[in-house]
């Protein structure tokens, strides 16, 4: 249809509020626009309902959120992995190298590290993930050495890791830099009690509730080392005293009705 056509077309008015045109072409392109406008104001009804609400509610934005940027994360990070195993920097000469770590330092690239370490040990235990959290931690603490975190979240990798002479020294590393460092104390008496050294853990853990008595993790350690030693009696007191003041996990609660059964 040409466009001087358009002032020819008559337009019949009916009863209703709907318009008809003698052009079935026209007509066409009108009833696809009220359709189109039906299906909006369907749509839109539906955004309005309570239900559609109560759903959109029920999602926890943060975490959603938090979801999405920590895919983000991850693909930088295997990016920055990829680099690294492409770039090794022994081979960089000394002055290349300096200029990088100051240059990290001002951008507070330790810092990115850290919280990368930190989520990745939150998110998943597993080999690869608790090895990229010490090589993190290796990135954080070559840019920044005295950093108590680092060192405390490398040695809980290595502890996933069983490396446990390793995660000993990272842990005295911290303790280097602050010494009243309770977490510290108790990852070491931790090792000691997943290595056996019972006597040693119950020692550390004594050492943290003279400074604090209401530690529960101090408590659930010794019950947990008097459970490896079979002593129930003392395992059930110490538990009784941790579920005081913290919520127990379902394997630690396994632990402590075996315990009671033991009695």
């Amino acid at each position: 249809m040409k466009k001087d056509d358009w002032e020819d077309v008559d337009v019949n008015q009916r009863k209703t509020d709907k318009v008809y045109f003698e052009s079935s072409f026209i007509q066409n392109i009108s009833d696809s626009i009220d359709f189109l406008k039906e299906e909006a104001s369907e749509i839109l009804n539906d955004l309005d309902s309570t239900e559609f609400k109560q759903k959109i509610d029920e999602i926890d934005l943060e975490e959603f959120s938090e979801q999405a940027i920590n895919q983000i994360d991850d693909v930088f990070d295997e990016i920055s992995q990829f680099k690294d195993q492409v770039i090794n920097k022994d081979d960089l000469p000394d002055d290349i190298k300096e200029f990088s770590r100051n240059t990290k330092a001002y951008l507070n690239r330790d810092e990115v590290y850290i919280r990368k370490a930190r989520r990745k040990l939150e998110k998943e235990d597993s080999y690869r993930s608790n090895t990229r959290v010490v090589e993190l931690c290796d990135k954080a603490i070559d840019v920044y050495s005295p950093n108590p975190e680092a060192h405390s979240l490398k040695a809980r990798a290595l502890i996933n890791l069983k490396r446990y002479d390793d995660a000993i020294e990272e842990f005295i590393s911290v303790l280097a830099i602050h010494d009243d460092d309770i977490d510290a104390r108790l990852g070491i008496a931790e090792v000691n009690r997943l290595t056996g050294e019972f006597d040693d853990a119950i020692d550390v853990y004594d050492s943290v509730l003279k400074v604090d008595e209401a530690s529960a993790e101090a408590l659930l350690g010794k019950a947990l080392t008097y459970f490896d030693l079979e002593d129930y009696q003392k395992c059930n007191e110490f538990f009784i005293k941790a579920d005081a003041l913290m919520d127990l996990d379902g394997r630690t609660m396994d632990k402590w009705d075996l315990c009671k059964e033991k009695l």
